[in-house]
């Protein structure tokens, strides 16, 4: 079957393998999209038992992407997959070093877009207006350094993001061009922060729309605090167990005929990688047959 949206992955899912068995393992399931994800492993973690964010057995630097890039690039492709985005945690104020070494990557990769995020928003009363135009300039300094580079930055509608909702994400996005800047559509994130119907999320953002990231989470009462209010946690899951219910959104991109990859982020505690991946990928496609 022809899938209305390529399926994808972001490598930072499959700790436990390397860059070999990740991208075999995509092959296999028909995932064609590989997302890098250039990081750091925490000092604590390193030796530690494999995890989503601590140790990894595919250990990728920012600079070692850029000193391996072409072989990287090859075995992606040789494996009839393609190489989409690069999603460091970075943020748009980063020292100009730091963004040149991701977009350099990046470039050199082909991933064509960069993740960059926003500036963390004050924990007290803020003036929006003001914080925002901020960050439209950090961002027009941002894209004018990837454009050397050739590469669209890209970010997301994350958990505690000064973007966590689609018309958030809009009011900085829409002082750009959808070709210098577009939009992580994250609906994991929006079980927790910022959803909205379908159909009104994806009205809003569709022309920013870069691509899909899909996971499920679930949110769970912690118990109470003194005035007997129920305190939430949020615990990542499996798309299938998710609070919202992802048919409903997959159905909507569908008819909206947004044509972007979708890719596939599924933390699920306590599952292997692959296993997340396969089970994720399965999932979707029932739904895409679905229709």
């Amino acid at each position: 079957m022809s899938l209305p949206m390529p399926l994808g992955v972001t490598a930072v899912m499959l700790p436990e393998l390397d860059f070999e068995q990740q991208i075999a393992l995509c092959s296999e399931l028909g995932v064609t999209h590989y997302c890098v994800r250039p990081r750091i492993i925490p000092e604590d973690a390193v030796g530690k038992p494999y995890s989503n964010w601590g140790n990894h057995a595919f250990d990728l630097t920012p600079k070692r992407l850029v000193a391996e890039a072409s072989t990287i690039k090859k075995q992606i492709e040789d494996a009839g997959l393609t190489v989409f985005g690069s999603v460091p945690a970075v943020m748009v104020d980063a020292p100009v070093d730091e963004l040149k070494l991701h977009f350099e990557g990046a470039a050199a990769v082909g991933a064509g877009r960069v993740r960059v995020s926003p500036r963390v928003y004050p924990k007290g009363p803020f003036h929006y207006e003001t914080r925002l135009e901020e960050e439209i300039e950090c961002f027009v300094k941002a894209v004018e350094l990837a454009k050397p580079y050739e590469q669209k930055i890209v970010m997301e509608t994350h958990v505690g993001s000064f973007v966590s909702g689609p018309g958030l994400a809009l009011n900085l996005c829409k002082a750009f061009s959808p070709d210098e800047i577009g939009v992580i559509f994250d609906i994991a994130n929006f079980n927790f922060e910022g959803a909205l119907q379908p159909n009104l999320a994806i009205a809003v953002l569709k022309d920013y729309i870069d691509h899909i990231h899909i996971g499920g989470m679930q949110i769970n009462n912690t118990g109470y605090d003194a005035n007997g209010f129920a305190k939430r946690q949020r615990e990542m899951a499996p798309i299938t167990e998710s609070n919202l219910y992802i048919p409903d959104w997959i159905k909507a991109l569908v008819e909206a005929e947004v044509k972007v990859p979708m890719l596939i982020e599924d933390y699920t505690l306590n599952k292997p990688g692959a296993l997340r991946l396969r089970e994720a990928s399965k999932a979707i496609r029932r739904v895409f047959e679905s229709l």
